[in-house]
């Protein structure tokens, strides 16, 4: 399944990340940390991603980020009221690209 980070996802759908997130937050989909709320956590159409990085002053310090999955993106719009329609090809058919099968020498 196929993710966009919350920047990719507000382009997608003609916004700014920061105008995205708001609108999320309004909606409950998001709660102030901007990780999902609610229902929407741990659901099929926003995850979180997590990880580590080492902070130089915190030493390793643990995030999540979230992700919006291709049914999450069909949603937000639906209930922000945007029109998709110039969504890439591989969104708009929801078809994965066929990797050749190739023998190894």
């Amino acid at each position: 399944m196929h993710t966009y980070t919350l920047d990719q996802a507000a382009a997608l759908l003609n916004l700014g990340r920061n105008t995205l997130t708001r609108r999320l937050r309004q909606a409950g989909m998001l709660g102030p940390d901007n990780l999902p709320a609610g229902a929407y956590r741990g659901g099929r159409l926003l995850r979180v991603k997590t990880g580590t990085f080492r902070h130089p002053v915190a030493g390793w310090t643990h995030y999540g980020r979230t992700e919006v999955s291709d049914a999450g993106l069909d949603h937000i719009a639906e209930k922000l009221g945007i029109d998709i329609d110039h969504l890439p090809v591989l969104h708009a058919t929801r078809q994965v690209p066929q990797q050749p099968n190739h023998a190894r020498s």
